[in-house]
């Protein structure tokens, strides 16, 4: 297939917007709100405890069976997986709504409600949304499909983040920022409804009675645990990004141990970082378009663990902008490149007939090992010293790519 013709690929554009609408309500649980909540005064102590509503995200696995058997109601006609992006974005939009109507200091317990909420609805949208994407694209289009998807993640992350952020200052008003951020998220219901999705072929479950409920939670996570290395693939999904993460959970405390303040850390990561991260993400995809999943991951892995060397040389640096931004364009470029990699391979491994269930697994796995693991980041900086530390983070990538050395050897046909 002519590679140039894929950008051609309208499927792929509506895949870049449903990206962002996937992005935005995680930068508005990670940071907007954090901010929103200290502007009204409300204690540092309590605004981390909003961080419960992350754990939608981890737990998403735990429903998402009922998002693989069942339309919603009302809004089937529409299609399987419109009707659960349709009723999520919409209920996403409401809540946006009623928190442009509240003073968090006067209602909290309502606030954590909304917030607890807007994780849950998010992470169910994303539930739908990545098997739509998966169902949507052969297997050698899952790679430009998942650069399109990160791309259009930071994009949303941006508008919900850093947007956001700028129009409250400029107008001085969070109710207005929340209004306005939740007539842009029914802007994106509305074009939810232009999608055409594709019809499939899945079980149906006839009742609710044992039987019927073992088949819809056991089925999608059997088909997968029955496959020939499936828990060396999991080992191997899990390790992958071990080592990015360990290095991205204290990125933030290095820069400013060495001397680099707010703004010049600000300026480099949301310009030429962010820029970084898109070439990389679509050079992964392209990678693996070209080569398949598991020669693409072995190579973006490699690349991926070399350019944290970038981090060793920073620490030798004196303060400048130059080699804050060459360090952390180098690497932006390998963790793109592995994230798209990632993407395109967990999309591959599902089984369309369980693609949310078994999405949601995949990407559940990776986000809660390395959530956890990464909590040891800063003590192990401190007993290894900075430099050794980042020697370890490429040495944590080893395991995962031998992982994925043996199972091209042993499963070549398998992508």
């Amino acid at each position: 297939m002519d590679i140039f013709k894929i950008f051609k690929d309208y499927r792929q554009f509506e895949i870049f917007i449903l990206g962002m609408l996937s992005g935005m309500p995680l930068a508005i649980i990670f940071s907007t709100l954090a901010v929103w909540l200290a502007d009204y005064n409300i204690p540092l102590e309590v605004i981390t405890t909003f961080a419960i509503a992350r754990l939608s995200y981890s737990a998403k696995f735990l429903w998402a069976p009922i998002v693989d058997y069942f339309t919603f109601p009302f809004l089937g006609r529409y299609g399987h997986r419109k009707s659960w992006m349709i009723f999520c974005a919409s209920c996403m939009t409401l809540l946006l709504f009623l928190i442009s109507r509240i003073d968090p200091s006067e209602s909290l317990i309502f606030v954590y409600f909304i917030v607890i909420s807007l994780g849950f609805f998010s992470a169910t949208f994303d539930v739908s949304f990545d098997a739509f994407r998966i169902e949507r694209f052969s297997g050698d289009l899952q790679g430009v499909s998942a650069a399109n998807t990160v791309f259009g993640y930071r994009i949303g992350m941006l508008i919900t983040g850093a947007w956001a952020l700028y129009y409250a200052h400029i107008t001085g008003s969070w109710p207005k920022t929340f209004m306005a951020l939740s007539l842009i998220f029914a802007s994106f219901v509305v074009f939810l409804f232009t999608i055409k999705e594709d019809t499939l072929v899945r079980d149906k479950i006839g009742n609710l009675k044992f039987v019927e409920l073992k088949k819809m939670i056991v089925n999608p996570y059997k088909d997968f645990l029955i496959r020939e290395g499936a828990f060396l693939i999991l080992a191997a999904v899990i390790l992958f990004k071990l080592g990015d993460a360990m290095l991205g959970v204290v990125s933030m405390p290095f820069y400013r141990e060495l001397g680099y303040d707010k703004e010049q850390i600000a300026l480099v990561i949301k310009g030429v970082g962010f820029a970084a991260t898109i070439v990389g993400t679509y050079a992964g995809g392209f990678i693996i378009y070209r080569i398949g999943s598991y020669k693409g991951l072995i190579i973006t892995g490699v690349i991926q663990s070399l350019t944290h060397i970038a981090f060793i040389w920073l620490n030798h640096q004196a303060v400048s902008n130059k080699a804050l931004t060459i360090a952390i364009t180098i690497e932006n470029l390998g963790s793109g490149m592995g994230a798209a990699a990632l993407v395109a391979y967990l999309s591959n491994l599902c089984n369309k007939k369980y693609s949310a269930s078994q999405y949601a697994l995949l990407s559940s796995l990776t986000s809660f090992f390395n959530n956890t693991v990464t909590v040891y980041g800063g003590s192990l900086v401190r007993s290894m010293g900075w430099d050794s530390y980042f020697y370890f983070t490429m040495i944590l990538a080893i395991p995962g790519i031998l992982l994925f050395v043996y199972l091209n050897k042993r499963y070549p046909t398998d992508k």
